[in-house]
């Protein structure tokens, strides 16, 4: 038996289809709305990561000490950052995880897995400088 597909709005949806208020449109068009890229507070640091722009890339070294040395920089992450972790597979909610895929994919070890995947990270007290050091790790 075919199911007749009634047109216009359903009733039974209680949200979709509607026009809710927004109390907050108006600053967010205006641009008064804070966000928390807006925020500014003492002693904050910026992070920026350094991406592959190649998939598969091989990674044969990394070099962070000219970035290191940049005033303002506070510390790089890299993939000799992260401990080897075992391929055994971990029970984590309702699936099984293993936490060596994991950290190879949160940053990428001995090859980019793919194009975008992060290679280090850079903590420095600007978005510039934080941006200038990613410059000069050399990978």
């Amino acid at each position: 038996m075919q199911e007749k597909v009634k047109d216009g709005p359903s009733s039974e949806f209680q949200v979709v289809g509607t026009r809710p208020v927004r109390p907050d449109g108006a600053d967010k068009v205006t641009g008064r709305a804070k966000f928390g890229a807006d925020l500014a507070l003492p002693g904050q640091r910026v992070g920026k990561g350094l991406r592959s722009p190649y998939p598969h890339a091989r990674i044969k070294s990394i070099d962070a000490s000219a970035a290191l040395k940049l005033p303002g920089v506070k510390a790089v992450v890299s993939r000799d950052d992260f401990l080897e972790q075992s391929s055994e597979f971990i029970p984590a909610g309702e699936m099984m995880i293993n936490y060596r895929d994991v950290v190879r994919n949160v940053m990428a070890r001995e090859k980019a897995l793919y194009e975008g995947h992060p290679v280090a990270a850079v903590a420095a007290t600007s978005a510039g400088i934080a941006k200038e050091a990613l410059r000069l790790i050399k990978v």
